[in-house]
């Protein structure tokens, strides 16, 4: 059996179990649900079958599932006997989830090496968006160009490439990119995503309204249920926002996008509920207070508040919430931690919210002003969060005249 984007061999005897596989891997690089069912089914067809361990880990490990580890075990004792690009792939997608950041250089140079393995490249670039640094707009879109030519016109890369060249800068050509995955794979979450960044990019929540809405009427029953389903509701709860629904788009958070009721992985939860809570506080100036499902996300990123990422959307809940208290205890946890350029810029979003927080808007919008446009990169995240800070800023200088 012939890998259908690589062109290459699979190590198994069971051509079932080859296309099960494939599936499973279309299914990971749209977001869309039943990519673990389908690699148990082709690991009831060949229990060998490395490359589908491998994928089936990745899911097990994201899902903080307990059989995890026996996947991986299972995927390393197979790919013993698999071929040299099997082995390769397994190595490469494992170092990258183990250790991302001290992996990223021999990713990259793997990548540069095995240019058409779309799976370990999303998986790279997914990373690189939340913690690529300041260059990382570049760095993500030439990775994407750099992708084999022959899967030029491919779906996944398509939304991909399309992504990255509109957070670059070029949204039009994103646009264009993205459109043509969208024709491909109508049904796929990721790409509708991909679309709604685009949309957002440009300015138009208008479309982005009218997009999303006519998207989950059609593909609801496919995409309900799935990691990304929650995080698609959240983009139109923001064009909602954007266009003044703001009642609307509150409703359609609690519904679908809370804590409570995302089923998106703790990062992306984190950031849907602190840029919407954060958000809808810049426009009304009322707190609310949070849930028990919100006070959990929160403290189970309290450890990580050097990371501005985390900062900003952990702050963003804390002012939301009038909790000033709490956004003290972070400011004080994020001194005790060694200086450090990402260190020092959490700590002035932090201070910066906690100023606005207190009504110190002069002092916030000074505090945001010294944040360049690199910094404002090197948050993490996609332009979203830099239109975040941007609200933040802008709404402090009105409210200080």
């Amino acid at each position: 059996m012939i890998d259908a984007r690589g062109g290459q061999s699979l190590t198994t005897g069971s051509l079932e179990a080859a296309e099960q596989y494939q599936l499973a891997v279309d299914r990971i690089l749209g977001s869309e649900t039943g990519a673990a069912e389908a690699l148990d089914r082709a690991l009831v067809l060949d229990s060998d079958l490395a490359l589908a361990l491998a994928a089936r880990y990745m899911l097990a490990k994201d899902a903080n599932s307990a059989d995890a580890d026996g996947f991986k075990e299972r995927a390393l004792m197979a790919a013993e006997a698999a071929l040299p690009w099997e082995r390769a792939h397994i190595l490469a997608l494992f170092a990258l989830l183990e250790d991302p950041y001290s992996n990223l250089a021999a990713t990259e140079a793997y990548i540069a090496g095995n240019p058409s393995d779309l799976l370990v490249i999303s998986q790279l670039c997914g990373y690189l968006i939340f913690y690529g640094g300041a260059r990382k707009l570049e760095r993500v879109l030439r990775i994407m160009e750099s992708v084999d030519p022959s899967l030029h016109d491919d779906w996944a890369c398509l939304a991909r490439l399309g992504f990255a060249t509109s957070e670059a800068g070029d949204r039009n050509r994103g646009r264009v990119l993205v459109e043509r995955a969208l024709r491909q794979r109508p049904q796929a979450p990721y790409v509708i995503h991909s679309y709604a960044h685009v949309l957002h990019d440009q300015g138009k929540p208008e479309e982005s309204l009218d997009l999303l809405g006519n998207w989950l009427n059609e593909h609801r029953l496919s995409a309900e249920g799935g990691a990304m389903y929650g995080h698609v509701q959240w983009h139109l709860a923001l064009a909602e926002w954007q266009l003044g629904l703001a009642e609307q788009a509150w409703q359609r958070y609690e519904r679908y996008c809370a804590p409570e009721k995302t089923r998106c992985g703790p990062v992306l939860t984190l950031a849907d509920c602190g840029g919407f809570l954060l958000r809808e506080y810049l426009r009304t100036g009322t707190t609310r207070p949070v849930s028990a499902a919100v006070s959990a996300l929160s403290e189970r990123f309290r450890s990580m508040l050097s990371h501005p990422f985390i900062a900003l959307h952990l702050a963003g809940i804390q002012a939301s919430a009038g909790d000033l208290a709490s956004l003290e205890q972070s400011r004080a946890a994020i001194a005790t931690r060694e200086p450090s350029d990402q260190t020092r810029l959490s700590l002035c979003l932090v201070d910066a919210i906690g100023q606005f927080a207190r009504g110190q808007y002069a002092d916030a919008a000074e505090s945001l002003k010294s944040v360049s446009v690199d910094q404002r990169i090197s948050v993490g995240g996609s332009r979203v969060e830099r239109i975040l800070i941007d609200l933040l800023e802008a709404r402090a200088v009105e409210l200080a005249a």
